[in-house]
């Protein structure tokens, strides 16, 4: 496959093009003269197999040179902004083997925001991201590292494996970035839109578990994920049989009560135990959700990352930024394949000025045409769903909102009891239950979207035959559970691959379905520390903060649609299915490879740099008029720093003391209090206004009500309603993308309730009506869950 990558950037389309070239593309990277600099870490990390060029668009020969790169490529993406896509007359090209062409912006490429300036900071304050994270009283905090164009990159990558192998024509993709985090919310849009609860700030605390918080331990931090299941062995552990026998402590509701005397508790255990051996002791002694702070180095002798040969070794040559690039290794990606050739990977080639002699070195033919409409590029393709809580059904949700057709193969009791109590927490409509809770349930709804529903028993061997003999007539099977649940029903690839040699499987387990953690209980709060992140985030050195987000589910949830392409690809160049293990740890690590390839580099740990950049400044989240309101702000060239200065009127531009970006860094801390001083006297959206229209980066910070109504992407026609059984129509995040200027919510379905497709679904493999009366009798397959 021949994909062409057109950047100036080392954002989402770097990203996209490094996976292209990670599984085999041939990739061809076209940048201008006049880009910024590019970082030896970001070369390293981003760029490895590229062939890269450096062409001037602004002038006619060079936008013949990218024309005719173009019609070789069977993918063009770019991430340049909305006016220089025009400008080099994006839309037109490609030529006749072009089956995709994506174009990856901040903001979309329509609507009112679509010639912003953007930074990373921006787009999370915008969507609802940096709300979220920091303390009660101090100003959000925004999530450090490349998290949104690594997200954006990896669903562009996705997107254009679907529309080149699926459809028939050439789609045009237009995906945007502010979309894509705002479809990347877990439930902060269902708690506003069903319990009218806004969602903020609580620290390193979850708001409704408790404990689930990061503690001190002796030499370092942990993070616990406790839920109600986990409370007995982990008050055992913690506190003996006196805590584990306390009933007045015994439900999430009576500790969340007395939440400081519960943490106070945990503290005082933590802080008699090193991190690591709190870890180890926790998942193998007591089998509770509990992770630490990883240091990188810590992190590069981690023995589940080297088991599983994450780490990747490249041999790059030494340069006055790199003078000593021995013994460098780069992050894998979020999957492996079973059986895949574990090779070096393969260093940046240096640039070439301009694209005489430059062409396409693979001899490949024209990627077959696909049948499917470039609208839904996954038509025909059947997936078997038996994911739960937030990363496999979000990656399952992604294939199904693509066109596949997903069948969600549930449990009788998965969705909860049959009665629940009115008043009981859930995210219910109008905060009632009803007669069918396990319908009613907002979280579910929201994730169940473009599937359909088999609750069956697969503890029963009626069950597990059915299951078999729908994986014949699947493509696809996907699933989150611990690394022994399928094995032990008897339902592991080797059983389901005898039955469908070209079944793709996906397993995506905490940690990866082998190595001395294989068998560890992980979630997102016990996850994250172990990923890097909580390395970077933070107020200060001394101040971790965790995202309270459980993002490592995000970004497995599109790493893994992006392992499914990938395995749809090699499937169709080798007829062969394939076993797919994604270990959520990894997916968020594998994001991070700029920032671990320059600690490499400069052989230091990365600094917590609390709402900063190590590059530019001012570059922060500012107050703003009014009681919790505040902007972010990033001026990341000199150019944005003098329109800001003057705009602010207050004379900065002809301050000796922030006269260079060196002395702006050198005095951040003094700047962003002068900034701020001008800022809190200003209303958050009018100040982004009349920053933007003077070219600098800015967003309001937005909480849920006010992204769930934004005027963009309302004009985008970004979200969208649709029915269910039991709970009504209901609004939801819709696909983060344009593809051929619509969105496909004709075709999209509203969750099914529990079971609501067992006959279609038995029936499509030979079920007689009978055999279904008679499963359904046996309690074999339900539409309630039992009593």
């Amino acid at each position: 496959m021949r994909v062409l990558e057109i950047s100036d950037t080392d954002q989402a389309a770097a990203w996209a093009g490094k996976w292209f070239a990670r599984w085999g593309a041939e990739v061809i990277r076209v940048t201008s003269p006049s880009r910024a600099p590019i970082t030896r870490a970001a070369e390293i990390a981003l760029h490895g197999g590229k062939t890269r060029v450096r062409i001037d668009r602004t002038l006619s020969a060079g936008r013949k040179a990218v024309a005719r790169l173009a019609r070789g490529a069977d993918v063009i993406i770019s991430d340049l902004y909305p006016r220089d896509l025009d400008a080099i007359g994006f839309d037109t090209l490609g030529g006749v083997r072009t089956r995709a062409r994506v174009a990856v912006t901040p903001f979309g490429r329509t609507g009112p925001y679509r010639d912003y300036e953007a930074t990373a900071a921006t787009l999370l304050a915008a969507g609802g991201y940096t709300h979220l994270s920091g303390d009660p009283g101090r100003a959000p905090l925004t999530m450090p590292g490349p998290y949104p164009y690594a997200q954006a990159g990896t669903l562009a990558y996705s997107v254009a494996l679907a529309s080149a192998l699926g459809s028939s024509g050439c789609a045009a993709v237009d995906l945007s970035m502010l979309e894509m985090i705002a479809t990347l919310h877990q439930f902060t849009d269902v708690m506003w839109q069903v319990d009218g609860v806004v969602r903020s700030r609580h620290g390193n605390r979850w708001e409704n578990l408790c404990p689930t918080t990061m503690l001190r331990a002796r030499d370092g931090w942990v993070a616990v994920n406790i839920l109600q299941q986990f409370w007995p062995p982990f008050a055992l552990w913690v506190g003996g049989v006196e805590l584990e026998g306390d009933a007045s402590l015994a439900q999430n509701a009576d500790r969340m009560e007395r939440r400081d005397e519960v943490e106070a508790l945990c503290a005082a255990f933590f802080q008699k135990h090193t991190a690591r051996d709190l870890f180890r002791d926790g998942q193998e002694k007591w089998r509770v959700p509990i992770g630490y702070v990883q240091t990188f180095a810590e992190m590069r002798e981690d023995p589940q990352l080297v088991s599983r040969r994450f780490w990747r070794g490249i041999e790059v040559e030494p340069d006055i930024d790199a003078p000593d690039t021995a013994g460098i290794v780069v992050p894998g990606s979020a999957f492996q394949f079973a059986g895949e050739r574990r090779v070096p990977e393969r260093p940046p080639r240096p640039v070439i000025d301009g694209a005489t002699g430059v062409k396409w070195r693979s001899a490949e033919a024209p990627l077959p045409r696909g049948v499917a409409s470039s609208r839904r590029p996954l038509e025909g393709i059947r997936v078997l769903d038996f994911t739960r809580i937030w990363s496999g059904p979000l990656a399952a949700r992604f294939l199904g909102d693509l066109g596949a057709e997903v069948i969600r193969v549930e449990a009788p009791d998965g969705r909860g009891p049959a009665i629940v109590p009115r008043g009981t927490p859930g995210y219910y409509p109008d905060g009632d239950p009803g007669e069918k809770p396990y319908n009613r349930q907002g979280l579910n709804n929201k994730l169940m979207r473009n599937k359909r529903s088999l609750a069956i028993d697969l503890k029963s061997s009626e069950g597990r035959q059915a299951v078999l003999r729908l994986v014949a007539v699947s493509d696809v099977v996907v699933e989150n559970f611990s690394a022994r649940a399928m094995p032990s029903l008897g339902l592991d690839y080797e059983a389901l691959s005898a039955r469908n040699p070209r079944l793709i499987f996906l397993t995506m387990p905490s940690f990866g379905s082998r190595g001395p953690y294989r068998d560890y209980v992980g979630l997102g709060p016990s996850i994250e520390p172990l990923s890097g992140l909580t390395a970077l985030m933070g107020y200060s050195q001394d101040e971790p903060r965790m995202t309270v987000q459980a993002l490592t589910d995000a970004a497995s949830g599109v790493c893994g649609l992006s392992a499914v392409m990938t395995a749809l690809w090699q499937r169709g160049r080798t007829g062969k299915g394939a076993f797919l293990d994604l270990s959520q740890s990894e997916a968020m690590a594998a994001f991070l490879a700029e920032e671990f390839v320059a600690a490499q580099i400069s052989k230091r740990e990365p600094e917590r740099l609390g709402n900063g950049a190590w590059n530019a400044a001012p570059y922060g989240v500012y107050r703003c008029l009014g009681e919790d309101e505040w902007i972010s702000i990033g001026c990341v060239t000199e150019a944005q720093w003098v329109a800001l200065a003057r705009l602010a009127g207050r004379g900065w531009e002809a301050d000796g003391r922030y006269a260079t970006l060196e002395a702006r860094l050198a005095r951040r801390d003094a700047l962003d209090e002068a900034v701020e001083a001008w800022t809190s006297a200003e209303e958050k959206r009018a100040l982004t206004r009349r920053l933007q229209a003077v070219g600098v980066a800015a967003a309001p910070v937005q909480s849920a009500p006010e992204w769930l109504s934004d005027p963009h992407l309302e004009a985008r026609g970004y979200f969208t309603s649709l029915e269910t059984p039991d709970a009504g129509r209901y609004q939801t995040d819709g696909l983060p993308m344009l593809i051929d200027g619509e969105r496909g919510y004709a075709a999209w379905t509203g969750a099914p309730g529990l079971g609501e497709h067992n006959a279609e679904t038995l029936r499509l493999v030979g079920y007689t009506d009978a055999e279904i009366t008679d499963l359904a009798a046996r309690g074999i397959i339900v539409d309630r869950p039992p009593q």
